[in-house]
């Protein structure tokens, strides 16, 4: 609620309790306020995030009313926020003496050591809570546990945490809510399968438990059963655009496009288009080879987010498919603007100039991707640089390439049978039918490389002699 709306909607007495302590504030005067008008007028700050106000209306209303430990509790939280731990303990503690049985009193010790980053001690806090707790504030207990694992990353007790929420009150929004990407993280597909199995035998109608089931399923590649979970889903909550959105994606791991496509649509009906939406619709029709439909919904991601610089290379991509390498560099360049250091961009603009026949281009591509990826230990990007390098003739720098390759990454198979091809191409034989042997020697299934660059060098008799001591 904005602030404007909140004064406006706030009732008369509450606007004239705030007005009274301001005033007693600036006369310095004395005033009396019951606990319930302290609480309004606390709550009052805080909407307005006037946080140091609060806490003097804190420290006023702990003068007049000392035994109550709601407001020092209040003082602790507040204190909190401005990272003054040790006097939000020391509050903590005088609530406690006056009321050791207050289970908000460990949960707001323990995010104290949380904001701390003591983790084990804030588990440690949580734990002597469950054991003064009773049945109605163990849920609430079980949640803030899975917070602290979920700050430790440590998944695998978050889901043991959700669980327990689960085994107390199987309706928990929160715990069903936060479970699929914990299942996700912990690798626990198994156990939540049996477990939401266990909640929709008892309430078949949980869409929720629906939708944790379907991910489970997805992530064990059982797409069949997460399209059924997910349908049961949105035949519950027709307008859950999640469960569209992921029963689309199962749609697609099985290729079947247009289902996918029919699902991420349904998913924009019920919500606000967003470009993930757009763009996944783009890529079924890239693969039903529909192109032209592909990049009208690629361009209406770019529309929601123009920095969207996958949509750009995939406009690119498109072109390519259709050999347009012109419109296709275009595109690829638009990429780049937004992720200059993006190698599978570069290796799209390398191909685009390769194919248009600038060289220039085409090899400072190639250095880009060179200077990327040393980074990025992609030894194939390599590989497929070398083989335009020889098909533009430019052997030296193929050699060169390889050289750098070599060095960066480490020996590639296919490396010996390229060398020796740019080596025969300029004449030098001798140390080309060494590299030839040491491939042959090492990777002979590799020979094929030799061939397709050199188609040649089938005809030459003494290359054909050497490659037959090797079968």
């Amino acid at each position: 609620m904005e602030e404007r709306d909140y004064e406006e909607s706030m009732p008369v007495d509450i606007r004239s309790s705030v007005d009274r302590f301001e005033e007693m504030v600036r006369k310095q005067d004395a005033c009396f306020f019951d606990v319930i008008t302290f609480e309004h007028i606390v709550n009052f700050y805080e909407q307005k995030e006037q946080w140091k106000k609060a806490i003097h209306v804190m420290d006023v209303a702990i003068s007049q009313h000392p035994y109550s430990p709601w407001f020092l509790t209040k003082k602790a939280s507040l204190l909190i926020y401005f990272k003054k731990y040790k006097q939000a303990l020391e509050l903590i503690d005088q609530a406690e003496a006056m009321d050791p049985n207050d289970v908000s009193l460990y949960i707001l010790r323990s995010d104290i050591y949380l904001e701390k980053n003591q983790h084990r001690r804030s588990i440690e806090i949580l734990t002597d809570a469950l054991r003064i707790s009773d049945q109605s504030d163990r849920e609430e207990i079980h949640l803030e546990i899975a917070d602290v694992y979920e700050d430790w990353d440590k998944y695998d007790k978050v889901f043991e945490s959700l669980k327990e929420v689960l085994m107390i009150n199987q309706d928990n929004e929160e715990a069903l809510s936060r479970m699929w990407y914990c299942v996700e993280l912990a690798k626990k597909h198994e156990e939540s399968i049996e477990l939401h199995n266990k909640i929709l035998d008892n309430n078949p109608y949980s869409y929720l438990a629906w939708h944790n089931l379907g991910h489970a399923y997805f992530d064990l590649n059982m797409y069949e059963k997460a399209i059924e979970a997910f349908e049961f889903v949105t035949a519950i909550n027709e307008s859950c655009d999640l469960a569209y959105r992921d029963c689309g994606e199962a749609y697609y791991k099985l290729k079947l496009y247009n289902k996918a496509i029919d699902q991420f649509q349904k998913a924009i009906e019920c919500s606000k288009p967003y470009e993930e939406l757009y763009y996944s619709i783009g890529i079924c029709y890239e693969k039903l080879r529909d192109y032209t439909k592909a990049r009208g919904y690629y361009r209406k991601s770019i529309s929601v987010d123009p920095k969207y610089c996958d949509a750009f290379f995939r406009i690119g991509e498109t072109f390519r498919k259709e050999k347009a390498w012109t419109n296709a560099v275009h595109f690829y360049k638009k990429a780049l603007r937004i992720m200059p250091d993006n190698v599978n961009y570069l290796m799209g603009m390398a191909q685009g100039f390769y194919n248009l026949g600038e060289i220039d281009p085409f090899i400072f591509a190639c250095q880009s991707v060179m200077a990327l990826n040393q980074r990025y230990k992609n030894k194939s990007d390599y590989e497929k640089l070398v083989g335009f390098l020889i098909d533009l003739e430019c052997f030296e720098d193929a050699i060169q390439l390889m050289d750098f390759a070599a060095l960066e990454k480490g020996p590639v198979a296919s490396y010996a049978f390229m060398r020796a091809v740019c080596l025969f191409k300029v004449g030098e034989r001798r140390e080309a039918i060494a590299w030839l042997e040491e491939g042959l020697n090492s990777h002979f299934t590799k020979l094929k490389l030799l061939y397709k660059f050199a188609p040649e060098l089938r005809e030459d008799a003494v290359v054909s002699s050497i490659v037959e001591q090797y079968k």
